[in-house]
């Protein structure tokens, strides 16, 4: 009497991507771990030192620099394309909503209570703007993946960068996460 054996299995290479693969590579130190770092990282910096700076806001040279880096971050994100009509508009318009609600956070010139609860206000929908940012992101992984421009994206951190450097101390929760990058790119690079 033979025994009878169930079908043959063949061993499939857990690393091989099946055809039309949408896995996304989102590694410490690569370009979509990049981007995805400042999303979550820098701009939620940012909001702390704004909360921060609530009281005083920023000089106008000081709210340039940051104007530099989300500009960037921006450009970054054209490239993107909107990744079919469930995930709405394209991504760079949500960035350039958040960047233009940060001017008006930044346009409240003046220390009195009323005017820091103005800015308090404006923060609170930038808090409104970064989430629907991640939101989207989160939806369009693969083609951040695929499109992002890598220059640009350097450019937003060398712009994070030189904020810092411009007014040292100012920033603290910024300059935390953007030495955690250079960092964990530093590590990344070392490895290669």
């Amino acid at each position: 009497m033979s025994k009878k054996r169930g079908p043959k299995f063949q061993k499939i290479d857990q690393y091989q991507k099946p055809e039309g693969s949408r896995d996304v590579n989102n590694t410490q130190g690569s370009f979509l771990w990049q981007y995805n770092h400042f999303r979550t990282d820098i701009l939620t910096s940012l909001l702390n030192d704004l909360m921060d700076l609530e009281n005083d806001g920023m000089d106008e040279n000081i709210c340039q620099g940051v104007q530099k880096s989300l500009g960037y971050f921006v450009n970054a994100s054209t490239a993107v394309p909107k990744g079919g009509f469930l995930s709405g508009g394209p991504l760079y318009k949500e960035i350039e909503e958040f960047q233009i609600t940060y001017v008006g956070w930044n346009n409240i010139n003046g220390r009195s209570p009323e005017l820091s609860k103005q800015r308090r206000q404006m923060l609170s929908l930038l808090r409104q703007k970064r989430q629907r940012i991640s939101n989207k992101v989160r939806k369009l992984q693969f083609e951040l993946q695929n499109n992002l421009d890598q220059k640009i994206l350097a450019d937003c951190y060398n712009a994070v960068g030189e904020l810092i450097k411009l007014v040292p101390g100012m920033f603290k929760n910024l300059a935390s996460s953007y030495g955690d990058y250079q960092k964990q790119s530093s590590a990344k690079a070392s490895l290669n």
